[in-house]
């Protein structure tokens, strides 16, 4: 059933299974476009470990739990929403999709290119401070929980794309959900449907999940 939507899929996000592919001309440039998983992996588990010492010294437990928790699910969301309607959202500006290529359109086409499944460390820092410095200016000092907890939301991302994209389904379970709708994004419904990735929750909410039984 997949092979016979395969050719159904735009050219510029169908997948080749092997290969990669430059974003720069210029050497510099593309070396800040590919990490291995490992790099953002253990940067981000730091600052996450480092911003939980510093939340939990400075609020009790449960409000830090709540808060951590609260940062989380908005990342969950953020996850579903700029993979829909950024990402793959049809659009005819050039500056657009230009940005839609090298944030993941590069990555449809070359799926198992494992140094573009997640963010190389340079651009993340910098989004990451932005992120910070908007969580301060709305809620100051739960920013300390809130951060951490959003942190870990990207950090089981990044962490489950590489998975799904490098590593055999696991044989049962909600890994196996994950790894299969996951998938079908890629392989069958590229521009409407199974959009999250470290979680199926917005999917369902919003109705993008298939409901076929795909094998």
């Amino acid at each position: 059933m997949i092979e016979n939507s395969f050719n159904k899929i735009p050219e510029h996000l169908r997948p080749k299974n092997e290969g990669t592919d430059q974003i720069f001309k210029n050497g510099i440039l593309e070396k800040f476009t590919r990490t291995h998983v490992a790099v953002p992996i253990t940067m981000h588990t730091i600052i996450i470990i480092s911003f939980c010492w510093l939340g939990l010294s400075q609020m009790p437990f449960l409000k830090f739990l709540g808060t951590f928790f609260s940062g989380w699910l908005i990342w969950t969301f953020l996850e579903y929403w700029i993979h829909r309607y950024v990402y793959h959202v049809k659009t005819e500006n050039k500056i657009m999709r230009r940005i839609q290529h090298m944030g993941h359109g590069i990555h449809h086409q070359y799926p198992k290119d494992p140094t573009r499944l997640a963010m190389p460390p340079l651009p993340a820092l910098i989004l990451l401070t932005g992120f910070y410095s908007i969580f301060w200016l709305i809620m100051r000092a739960n920013a300390v929980a809130f951060f951490p907890g959003f942190l870990l939301g990207y950090l089981l991302y990044i962490s489950l794309h590489y998975a799904q994209h490098r590593y055999k389904a696991p044989n049962y379970g909600p890994l196996k959900r994950l790894w299969k709708y996951h998938l079908l994004h890629h392989y069958k419904h590229p521009e409407d449907k199974a959009f999250g990735v470290s979680t199926l929750l917005w999917d369902v909410v919003f109705g993008t999940l298939p409901k076929e039984k795909q094998k």
